[in-house]
């Protein structure tokens, strides 16, 4: 009996035991299986955030692990389907960083606004040449040359002054220089007071600029020293002649140096010397023989050029064209003369392109066209006109214009 009720005890004992250990050993594959599902079945994905501030240098990225589990979508209640645990917190955290990063390149480019707004820094045009900032310095040419056309390139080189500073905004200032052998400013005022782009200063401007007088000479050194010694963002320098200077310097001819005293440089050589820290945007206006050393004078300073060719190709000068034709056929009447003709027809010619008639000057110029070479004395100078004629007027001639009764009457006269 004894030993029965041993072998009982002992049977009910392991039978105690058998649950327990069969709900561990189960747990035990259970979380292997688990495991194994986890860590190994399904790779690691990684998700890169990058968020470009602004400029390609600058560039963040965020590099996130994220445990993708093989969970099927189970509907609860009609809702969405539930998400896995570790995804919905990276999905979290991927908005929460995605906001920070957008949230920091807005401020970036609002921080940036002011450098390209266009309306805090408009942009200032001068015949084309434009510029930015807040003050500015316009030069111009008031030369006799400028009453070219019967004083058309004058009025139109004062429309567009005016037109430009009109269109400055009240946060903007401005001065004009006007120079000729001397520097003309509103004024007349040593050193010249910037003028606020405000309260009718247009019309004020208007006033002065008719009332003003050309006078001869063309030395722009004195002028540019009093625009460099103000500063500004920027110079506009226009002009229709090549710079001269007059026999006997004046107090008020020449580069005005820092202590007071006066340099005799060369327009060039003192822009080089003296302007190099500000932009001259250069304007060779009407006169194709101004080109070169107008557009010298950008570079050096480190501005732009701007070549304006004439606005018409109507012949204005009608008297000067039939005083050239009637000087040549009166003073050339032999063939042992026609280098000479040829040479002064060049000549003629260059001075009335020079002033804007290229429809009378290729009158004049014809016969240069075509002539024996050996005739010419300067076939470099024949070249020259001949390619500025056609870069003006292309298939333009004079007959294919409106002329005056007499002009009309020496062309049908003159027919070959």
């Amino acid at each position: 009996m004894v030993l029965e009720d041993l072998d009982n005890d002992d049977q009910q004992s392991k039978a105690r035991l058998l649950p327990p250990v069969m709900s561990l050993m189960l747990h035990a594959v259970l979380a292997v299986i688990l495991w194994f599902l986890v860590f190994e079945v399904q790779p690691r994905a990684s998700i890169r955030l990058t968020a470009s501030l602004s400029a390609p240098s600058s560039t963040v990225s965020l590099k996130l692990p994220q445990t993708v589990q093989p969970v099927d979508p189970v509907v609860i209640d009609g809702e969405e389907p539930a998400r896995s645990t570790d995804s919905t917190i990276s999905d979290l955290l991927l908005e929460a960083l995605s906001d920070s990063v957008v949230e920091v390149a807005e401020n970036m480019e609002e921080q940036e606004l002011p450098e390209d707004n266009r309306e805090s820094n408009p942009i200032v045009n001068f015949f084309g040449a434009e510029a930015v900032g807040s003050k500015f310095v316009y030069v111009v040419d008031i030369s006799l040359s400028m009453d070219a056309r019967n004083m058309e390139r004058y009025r139109r080189a004062k429309n567009e002054l005016l037109r430009s500073v009109s269109n400055l905004t009240s946060e903007q200032s401005y001065v004009v220089l006007l120079f000729s052998w001397r520097t003309q400013m509103k004024g007349f005022e040593r050193p010249p007071v910037w003028i606020k782009a405000e309260n009718n200063h247009d019309k004020d401007l208007a006033r002065w600029l008719n009332n003003t007088t050309l006078s001869s000479g063309t030395d722009p050194r004195d002028a540019l020293s009093l625009a460099k010694a103000m500063q500004p963002d920027a110079i506009f320098l226009l002009s229709d002649g090549q710079f001269n200077h007059p026999n006997t310097p004046s107090l008020e001819t020449g580069w005005l140096l820092p202590n007071g005293e006066r340099s005799h440089q060369s327009v060039a050589d003192g822009i080089a010397a003296h302007m190099s820290s500000i932009p001259i945007h250069s304007i060779a206006f009407e006169n194709p023989f101004t080109k070169d050393s107008m557009e010298q004078i950008a570079k050096l300073s480190g501005g732009s050029f701007r070549y304006v060719k004439t606005q018409s190709h109507q012949p204005v000068d009608s008297q000067r064209f039939l005083d050239a034709v009637r000087h040549i056929e009166n003073t050339y009447r032999t063939k042992s003369e026609r280098s000479s003709e040829l040479q002064r027809r060049m000549s003629l010619a260059r001075d009335l392109m020079a002033d804007g008639e290229f429809a009378f000057a290729e009158y004049i110029a014809r016969p240069i066209r075509d002539s024996d070479p050996a005739t010419i004395n300067n076939p470099i100078l024949r070249d020259i006109l001949l390619k500025i004629l056609d870069d003006e007027l292309g298939d333009t001639r004079l007959e294919d214009l409106p002329v005056t009764p007499d002009v009309e009457q020496w062309i049908l006269d003159h027919e070959s």
